[in-house]
């Protein structure tokens, strides 16, 4: 699939403007495609699966080839700097984090987490943002991503001989951000984006898949038992039913079917499931060892929760350090129990690097939602209106199931957050560069699953 500014959706804007738009296009092509390659590697972690992959060193690989490809494309000035509001949020936070560099508790290990994690998040906001220009861009990365959680979670499941457990809970296969308690929040963050796929064109393959994907993480959340991974994903659903499904008949059905089949799911959940999401609203003694170590697990948030708090009154400006707040607090306490994260994105950010991070941080969600929430309030004159406006509101769901997520885990500094923050760059890129015609005349792109074997050309 080939899409240039010389189809009949880009009629009407002027010569020159369609010849650079169509020169963007073609000089990123490149890149994009290192991108959802990279894209890939960071979800699926195929070195998980197969430990021999890990030589190869992919993530590094695809992330230098990606990185080459645009400076290249801007170099021969055929790609032009995006500027946004978000990008400039997050260069405003790295400052920051370097300027409270020589004030952290560990140097060392704040530079680790500088250098290791944190530049690599930006860089690939920076290529997401510089490279989404394109409706069908945008849905080629959301496939890659959906796909990625599919092989992942599946895997997990009719493999788990192969999968960490602890005691009853299934773990999974994956280091990363697709297992533990990491999971609802993938699952959250990405299901609005399934939901607006699924009656966008809907065919049978993709419709196959995309159920797949909902039924593999779904089940792979029930069996891994997390009350906060629960509770995200459910809020994720019902926003998603609101803001994605409710606006069309189709929709309405999907939704149905959607909240019908996670009934079913947790009435079949094992005993260790219930067992711990029982303690969310019982108070009562322990009846089990489960029960025990899901009330010893509130208590140590509850804890480290208090304990970030205190580190950042004591700490305001730059705090202890990128990923320090671990290392600070078992050093203090003494004890193996202590060395643990904040579980809490917002004071993870406010212990280590201060409160003006913090308040970055919050803009950059902030802006993010309201920017959303325009553009899921557009008009809709054309079907690629309307594609674009469904998009909108799958990033909206997206965003605030991550705000809600983003109480139970530390995770600031990675890049899964920042992916429907760049899509929602990306969103808005379109709808300012696009022109407005009637609907009789609209060609809007039309995406299939077997365009990802042919994204060289997008």
């Amino acid at each position: 699939m080939s899409e240039t500014f010389s189809s009949p959706l880009y009629q009407g804007l002027p010569a020159a403007a369609v010849a650079h738009a169509d020169e963007r296009t073609s000089a990123t092509r490149t890149s994009f495609f290192f991108l959802c390659l990279f894209t890939v590697a960071i979800y699926a972690r195929p070195e998980d699966i197969f430990p021999s992959v890990g030589r190869l060193h992919l993530t590094f690989l695809l992330g230098a080839c990606t990185g080459l490809a645009y400076l290249g494309a801007w170099l021969s000035g055929k790609a032009s700097f995006i500027d946004s509001r978000p990008l400039r949020l997050m260069m405003w936070l790295t400052f920051w984090f370097v300027l409270g560099l020589p004030f952290a508790y560990w140097r060392g290990g704040s530079f680790q987490v500088l250098t290791g994690t944190w530049f690599k998040t930006l860089l690939v906001f920076f290529l997401l943002t510089q490279t989404l220009t394109t409706l069908s861009r945008i849905r080629v990365v959301l496939w890659a991503v959906i796909l990625s959680e599919l092989a992942v979670t599946a895997y997990s499941i009719l493999d788990p001989s192969r999968s960490m457990w602890v005691g009853d809970r299934l773990s999974g296969v994956s280091k990363g951000f697709l297992g533990w308690n990491f999971l609802g929040i993938a699952a959250a963050l990405t299901t609005p984006y399934i939901l607006a796929l699924f009656i966008t064109r809907p065919s049978i393959l993709k419709s196959i898949v995309l159920a797949s994907a909902t039924a593999a993480v779904s089940w792979m959340l029930i069996l891994t038992a997390s009350r906060s991974g629960i509770m995200t994903f459910l809020l994720s659903v019902l926003l998603s039913s609101i803001l994605v499904l409710k606006r069309s008949a189709l929709g309405k059905f999907v939704a149905l079917g959607v909240i019908t089949a996670v009934l079913l799911a947790i009435a079949a959940a094992p005993g260790v499931f219930w067992q711990r999401i029982q303690t969310i609203w019982s108070q009562s003694a322990p009846t089990s060892l489960v029960s025990a170590s899901a009330d010893a697990s509130e208590q140590e948030r509850r804890a480290v929760l208090m304990d970030s708090i205190t580190y950042t009154l004591q700490n305001p400006l730059f705090g202890l350090g990128l990923g320090n707040f671990s290392v600070a607090r078992g050093t203090t306490t003494g004890v193996p129990s202590g060395w643990l994260g904040t579980h809490n994105s917002f004071t993870e950010l406010s212990s280590e690097a201060g409160l003006p991070a913090l308040l970055i941080f919050l803009a950059l969600l902030g802006s993010s939602i309201r920017r959303m929430w325009r553009l899921a309030k557009a008009d809709t004159a054309t079907q690629e209106d309307v594609q674009l406006n469904r998009m909108a509101r799958a990033t909206l769901a997206s965003l605030m199931a991550f705000v809600f997520g983003a109480f139970f885990a530390h995770i600031a500094y990675e890049y899964f957050l920042y992916y429907p923050v760049a899509i929602g760059v990306g969103l808005e890129y379109v709808h300012r560069t696009a022109p407005r015609q009637s609907v009789s005349t609209a060609a809007a792109p039309v995406f299939d699953c077997r365009d990802l074997v042919r994204v060289r050309n997008i």
